[in-house]
């Protein structure tokens, strides 16, 4: 069983064993992991068991998350990761059954958290726990083809769009290379994060290797294979 031990000034607070799907951290008394501490965001981040792996995910939090000393937005956790957040440590620990099934996981699960679960948590802030939904003036992402491929543009109108060989992928493509789930598309309050989501192979955009999350702009191509694909966005009343 994975677990997270919340350290403070080298001295150990507490052990939270994984015993649940997620574990949510912050300043608020709602959470599993309470930091209390004015520089935590009420709702600061969360930890998702997704098939073997476990996601770390920064709510939008004021002073933002890291892990092993880099700011991340969301990222795939591995064992002895130490979490930051404001000035505790939470030490990431997976037993040896768990390290082993991580490594051999296959990588056609997505490496992203549904961007829902933060719009929930963010929600909790101004006691509205309905799920938001996109107001019509606002921008839907869009996919284009620019390879031979012949497809359609593609809306970007779910929460997660995944993009790889599976039938179950939102954007299917073809290749020998192809993973199964090569990156992940999620919608986020402020736009569109693309994640890279296997070893198999590299996801660039314009042109660049990315390291796990990118936020995507207009216009921006993003290659996987042989494949290349264009990412621009439209008002949602121009959409029919």
């Amino acid at each position: 069983m994975a677990r997270v031990i919340l350290i403070f000034k080298k001295n150990v607070i507490k052990d939270y064993p994984f015993v649940d799907e997620s574990l949510n951290i912050g300043r608020d008394k709602g959470n599993d992991i309470v930091i209390d501490n004015l520089i935590v965001s009420s709702f600061h981040a969360r930890i998702d068991k997704v098939g073997d792996s476990y996601i770390l995910t920064d709510l939008q939090s004021t002073n933002g998350t890291f892990v092993n000393k880099k700011k991340v937005i969301s990222c795939k956790l591995k064992h002895k990761d130490k979490i930051t957040i404001g000035k505790h440590l939470l030490f990431f620990a997976m037993s040896k059954k768990e390290q082993l099934e991580a490594e051999e996981e296959d990588m056609d699960q997505t490496m992203i958290i549904d961007s829902s679960i933060r719009k929930n948590l963010l929600a909790k802030k101004t006691g509205d726990s309905e799920e938001v939904m996109p107001k019509k003036e606002e921008k839907i992402g869009i996919i284009s083809f620019l390879d031979a491929s012949d497809m359609e543009d593609i809306e970007l109108n779910k929460k997660l769009i995944r993009i790889g060989k599976a039938k179950t992928s939102e954007i299917q493509l073809k290749g020998f290379f192809i993973p199964l789930t090569a990156a992940a598309i999620s919608r986020r309050p402020n736009g569109y994060v693309i994640t890279s989501t296997s070893d198999k192979i590299k996801v660039k955009v314009n042109g660049k290797v990315i390291e796990e999350s990118h936020y995507l702009k207009d216009f921006d191509t993003i290659d996987i294979g042989s494949h290349k694909l264009q990412f621009y966005t439209k008002d949602s009343e121009d959409i029919k």
